[in-house]
């Protein structure tokens, strides 16, 4: 059964305690990603040095630049610079496979948002209704919330987006004669965040 939920029911949207570049000092090893409004390489323009808590942004969250409207997984804490804003998780078990389900949602909005001033993106963020999977209640009358939506149903459909992909990889190879290979886990990684239809 799918129900309908709005983006505000769902995250926080959150304005990026943002610093310039030139406040970094960027390095090969460096722990934190610096996300920017580029919509390349997981909009990470390079890894900084940790600076402070106050503008270090929480991991595990969507963030959007607002140059290229488009919306990034960020696995861990990161810091940012203009133009972005952050999406916060309001429930538990967020992962990059949701992360992914939601990307692919939002991702289609973003000629919309960009319809917009910046200063309205947070409402009309907030204003998205998405269509997501809950676990029926026998209550014809149920009111669904949050804790029923089948999290585990949207990791599923992403796997098999996954494995899709990796199929149709194999499959291209073989015809090629080029299936003389092994895909890295990296490998792997880069093709989990090619483009997903849901």
């Amino acid at each position: 059964m799918i129900k309908n939920f709005y983006i505000k029911d769902l995250f926080e949207v959150i304005n990026n305690p943002q610093l310039d570049k030139k406040n970094f000092t960027f390095s090969e090893s460096a722990e934190y990603p610096y996300f920017t409004r580029t919509e390349n390489n997981n909009g990470i323009l390079g890894y900084v040095e940790y600076l402070d808590e106050e503008h270090k942004i929480p991991g595990n969250s969507l963030a959007v630049g607002m140059i290229s409207m488009k919306f990034h997984y960020m696995q861990h804490d990161f810091y940012a610079g203009q133009f972005t804003k952050t999406l916060i998780p309001k429930f538990r078990g967020f992962n990059e496979k949701i992360a992914l389900y939601f990307m692919a949602i939002l991702n289609k909005h973003s000629a919309y948002y960009q319809s917009y001033l910046v200063r309205h993106f947070k409402d009309k963020v907030n204003e998205t209704v998405v269509s997501l999977p809950v676990i029926e209640s026998a209550d014809p009358g149920y009111e669904y919330e949050l804790d029923d939506i089948d999290w585990q149903s949207i990791e599923s459909r992403i796997s098999e987006l996954e494995q899709e992909r990796i199929s149709e990889l194999d499959a291209y190879l073989a015809a090629s004669g080029l299936d003389d290979y092994e895909l890295t886990d990296e490998d792997k990684e880069i093709l989990s965040l090619s483009r997903i239809r849901i």
